[in-house]
């Protein structure tokens, strides 16, 4: 048997750091993320394979399972692999390829995407083939063993898909959406550690209640504008609250010498808006660029890794190429 399955990464478009304080954002899966192929083997040997990161070893069934126990002192891309494998058994064994298509630790869910399409295509193999509701817990599971923590965020977007809007009690609603979202990611190639910058944040909220608060309420308002407007499909407010909710991010510690000057100038180039993605500190920017998509990635990507993608509205996805 052969199969194929693929898995959306996904960006946060609004809402950084103030939804940790209970304000609401939007997330949107990306037609990047990781793709699987998945073949059948007659023996007992499991063979995994991760070109990103030059990543290749072989191991044995026993019993119809593959025994490995995570290493908490050393979390890799692998374990999300390995532990999706813990869940069923198998008759024999299988090659394995995670192809990942984007930045690994560059706030895209890359630890969902891999985890959520294993899980797709080896539920297949094993002859217990889950459901998006179903994918998207077990998944969210292993990532809180592996990382201690965990939103429902990447998960879901790497299993569902589209567009959400994250509320202020932290649930998921779909955003009606019926419009292209053409998008340049590109990568500063330095990491923030997330932890600590919501720690100095959190910290200036405890300094100064009253002005970080204002701004964790114009993030808001930002937000809900930008819902209306994505549900409307008006291009010019979308880049509006792009760039404002860069200025907000700025203005609570979050933005990098590296990240503005990537922001200003997809912005030079023609972007509608532009922003950091995730925590801040490093990793990425998005530009939304619905006129002049190929002047931006063709200047960001002359000086920082960088690619195009639009919204991955289905979700994770997969197909049997041969029986």
């Amino acid at each position: 048997m052969k199969i194929e399955a693929f898995a959306p990464g996904k960006v946060i478009l609004f809402g950084e750091h103030s939804v940790v304080h209970k304000k609401p954002a939007i997330a949107v899966a990306i037609n990047r993320g990781v793709n699987i192929e998945l073949t059948s083997r007659t023996d007992n040997t499991v063979q995994i394979n991760v070109p990103l990161i030059n990543y290749s070893s072989q191991s044995k069934l026993v019993n119809k399972k593959l025994i490995y126990e995570l290493d908490d002192q050393n979390k890799m891309i692998t374990d999300y692999i390995y532990e999706v494998i813990n869940l069923f058994e198998f008759e024999k064994g299988f090659n394995l390829t995670v192809d990942i298509k984007m930045y690994l630790g560059a706030g895209l869910g890359s630890s969902a995407a891999v985890t959520v399409s294993c899980m797709k295509a080896l539920s297949i193999l094993a002859g217990k083939e889950m459901d998006k509701n179903t994918i998207a817990h077990e998944a969210r599971n292993i990532e809180i063993k592996i990382q201690g923590a965990a939103s429902p965020i990447d998960t879901s977007m790497s299993t569902y898909g589209g567009i959400i809007y994250i509320n202020e009690e932290f649930e998921l609603e779909r955003i009606n959406f019926d419009m292209d979202l053409p998008l340049v990611i590109s990568n500063c190639e330095l990491t923030g550690n997330t932890g600590k910058l919501v720690e100095s944040v959190r910290q200036k909220y405890v300094k100064y209640p009253q002005v970080v608060g204002n701004i964790f309420n114009a993030m808001q308002e930002v937000a809900k504008g930008a819902k209306n407007a994505l549900e409307e499909g008006n291009s010019e407010l979308i880049g509006d609250y792009m760039n404002l909710n860069q200025g907000l991010l700025d203005s609570i510690g979050v933005n990098t010498q590296e990240l503005s000057d990537m922001v200003y100038m997809a912005r030079k180039f023609g972007a509608k808006g532009s922003k950091l993605t995730g925590s801040g500190g490093g990793g990425c920017i998005i530009a939304y660029c619905p006129d002049n998509i190929e002047e931006i990635y063709s200047q960001l990507n002359n000086k920082y890794p960088t690619f195009k993608c639009e919204q991955s509205d289905e979700g994770v996805t997969a197909r049997i190429i041969e029986k």
